[in-house]
């Protein structure tokens, strides 16, 4: 490890000597772009494409065999502490990428999971397997041999093992000695943060790879034999695999790039049907100025909700049904966010005034009753991003403030403030700011007042995480991670040197 390290910082050193500030100018798609990991995929990628132009002397030598496809991977562990404490944990991405933090809260002690850097963190949530026995996550840098690969990690002995990789030997050495402009693609579609999803039933892993063509496809991992086949053979790039809550259908996007535009384009939209893996070829055709499609959420186990990403933001908020592909328009014209409560069956969405206005409406908030056609005003003003808690509200949060609201309407506005988190029992919201757009620090409130019965932190707060008992929650503030316990709510300080402009992901473990 020590050795890689210092390959690498020479290969910087180089690169800088040569005085080249050199960004990717590889297309990402939208979704992708400015997240913590993007920018540690893209500083790597910006590195290779150094080495492309002769700019670092540096040619990429695997020594690692490929995995043999279509048969079951041999894990290979990676050494990590024994774990000695019972948990509950909560596990969080480390400070600099360096593996994985796992904190207990009864020890009140933190152990380091070990993981190649950089870690896709999206998958602590995505990966997490529903009988909670096991996390995959993608992790590790394509500079080296194998290691950009599916892991492992064994709940709860922390137990690492690699499963798969994500690039053959091949689109790697392509990647890192420039030969065409394939491999670069795949390793952008490959580690997009949507890039793998467990079957409700956590029989089958569904992931993106690029193992047999210079393209990613979709693979299956089913975990009854430990084997990962591939599901589909297109000529463009799969994205997005997203199941139906009965595990019998799986659903995925084909991207393609516009090499004269340097966009990504949605090509098509296609299902699979599980376990047989029978073939559905196209379930819809995005519109030709689709970047991606965006997958809001399902009524039912054949009708999802999707809407087109365009160069004007999302559009064409659309209802689908599977069994006699049907596709059904929501709303068509531009709006802002949109949100889903999969319980009641109620859609919510902001336009902006001037997307209401064409459309003889008000900016604001709509909400939109299941079988119905009618939007209901909500509330007005401009929002700017809108999430559907599963505590049981929809939190809409903009200049103005923050506005919660149930799905029948009962609202609670929070002005001033930032963002806000129902308590999983619904009995306390904590509301936050980060002293720039909103009041700075954290609030704790009762569920139903806007009035506060406490100041929990004075300092900018980039998130909040509930432990799903209520008896206690965390804080990401000013770059420290911090661990608050009903009744005293004094602040114990679990990790510092986090990142200051971006929320952690958070995963709790029981």
């Amino acid at each position: 490890m020590k050795d890689r390290k210092v390959q690498i910082l020479w290969i910087i050193t180089l690169i800088l000597a040569a005085g080249m500030a050199c960004q990717l100018t590889s297309p990402r798609p939208a979704s992708w772009a400015g997240t913590p990991t993007a920018e540690a995929r893209m500083t790597e990628i910006a590195l290779t494409q150094a080495a492309f132009r002769g700019e670092a002397d540096y040619v990429f030598t695997p020594t690692l065999p490929t995995i043999a496809v279509e048969e079951t991977p041999t894990p290979t562990s990676t050494p990590t502490p024994q774990m000695t404490s019972n948990g509950p944990w909560l596990i969080y991405a480390a400070a600099n990428g360096a593996g994985l933090g796992a904190y207990d809260i009864h020890a009140r002690v933190t152990h380091e999971i070990s993981l190649p850097e950089p870690i896709i963190a999206d998958d602590l949530v995505k990966g997490y397997a529903p009988d909670g026995s096991a996390l995959i996550l993608r992790a590790g840098s394509v500079l080296n041999a194998d290691e950009l690969s599916l892991y492992q990690i064994d709940l709860p002995s922390f137990e690492v093992s690699r499963i798969s990789s994500l690039l053959s030997i091949t689109l790697q050495r392509q990647v890192v000695n420039q030969e065409g402009t394939r491999a670069l693609e795949a390793l952008t579609t490959v580690t997009r943060p949507d890039g793998l999803a467990w079957s409700p039933d956590g029989r089958f892993l569904a992931f993106t790879a690029a193992l047999n063509n210079e393209n990613s496809d979709l693979y299956i991992r089913d975990t009854l034999n430990n084997r990962v086949n591939r599901a589909n053979r297109y000529l463009t790039q799969n994205a997005s695999p997203v199941w139906a809550p009965n595990s019998q259908w799986l659903i995925s996007q084909e991207l393609e790039l516009n090499r004269f535009t340097d966009d990504w384009r949605a090509a098509s939209v296609s299902g699979l049907i599980m376990p047989s893996f029978i073939n559905q070829d196209d379930i819809y055709s995005p519109p030709p100025d689709s970047r991606e499609e965006v997958f809001v959420g399902w009524r039912n186990i054949e009708t999802f909700i999707s809407y087109s990403l365009t160069a004007e933001g999302p559009k064409l908020l659309r209802q689908v049904t599977l069994d006699k592909l049907r596709e059904s328009m929501i709303y068509e014209a531009p709006f802002k966010q949109v949100a889903f409560d999969p319980d009641s069956g109620i859609l919510a969405f902001v336009l902006s005034q001037d997307s209401a206005v064409s459309q003889g409406m008000s900016g604001g908030i709509y909400r939109l009753l299941p079988d119905s056609t009618l939007f209901h005003f909500q509330q007005g003003g401009n929002w700017d991003n809108l999430i559907w808690d599963p505590a049981g509200m929809f939190v809409a949060f903009g200049s103005q403030g923050v506005v919660m609201f149930t799905p029948d309407g009962e609202s609670l506005f929070l002005p001033g403030q930032g963002n806000a988190r129902l308590s999983p029992n619904g009995n306390w919201l904590i509301a936050w700011g980060d002293g720039q757009k909103s009041t700075s620090g954290a609030r704790l409130h009762q569920s139903n007042s806007n009035h506060p019965l406490q100041t929990l932190l004075d300092g900018r707060v980039e998130s909040v995480f509930w432990q799903p008992d209520s008896m206690a929650f965390f804080i990401q503030s000013e770059g420290v991670l911090y661990y608050f316990v009903f009744p005293g709510l004094r602040p114990i300080e679990i990790a510092d040197g986090l990142p200051l402009d971006s929320p952690l992901e958070w995963l709790w473990v029981d």
